[in-house]
């Protein structure tokens, strides 16, 4: 991979690429952003990077005779768009028929985007520390798949005898889970995001 293609990116903004859809996302980005001022298709995007990687061992689909198809691409700016990177509008080409897609970027949201993860985050940390902290759990210690836990009611209902091997369910001590938990609500909550 070209280094000099990728340093142009926000470092917090190439992770959340990459994340979202590998070094292809990466590579997408960066033809969003440097058509920033101008329409560009699926189309051009895909030849765009063909032309950057011409003469690398850089190869999207190794299965196949292309390095890189026009599919392949299309996945990744929807990717983008779901993740509310990218936008597009679409003009019906009138002698064809076809839909053309026009693609631009949305990065300009990514900070309030990294803040509505974190928390969502926190939501379902909270939540699960909830679910522990108001739970008694039992686990059989005598199956292989220790890890499949019963709470209380269950337990209850199967006369807190394992349903897979009949042995009796053990309560299990969850304060390692419950500390877990509440740590990373506190790591979240001290994660400060600026992006610049």
């Amino acid at each position: 991979m070209r280094l000099s293609r990728i340093i142009e990116l926000n470092p917090y903004l190439q992770s959340f690429l990459y994340i979202i859809g590998g070094d292809i996302a990466i590579y997408v980005g960066m033809e969003l952003l440097n058509s920033e001022s101008k329409d560009i298709t699926d189309e051009d995007i895909t030849e765009n990077i063909k032309e950057h990687i011409e003469g690398t061992d850089i190869d999207f689909e190794p299965d196949d005779t292309e390095i890189l198809k026009l599919n392949t691409v299309r996945k990744t700016l929807y990717k983008l768009y779901s993740e509310k990177l990218a936008q597009f509008r679409r003009i019906r080409d009138k002698s064809t028929g076809w839909f053309i897609y026009y693609w631009w970027h949305e990065f300009d949201l990514l900070e309030e985007i990294i803040l509505e993860k974190k928390k969502l985050i926190e939501s379902k940390l909270r939540d699960r520390l909830e679910f522990e902290q108001n739970n008694y759990f039992f686990i059989c210690i005598n199956c292989e798949d220790s890890n499949i836990k019963y709470n209380f009611e269950e337990a209850f209902e199967l006369n807190f005898r394992c349903p897979n091997c009949g042995g009796s369910l053990e309560a299990q001590d969850n304060q390692a889970i419950i500390e877990f938990l509440k740590n990373k609500i506190v790591l979240n909550e001290n994660t400060k995001i600026a992006i610049d």
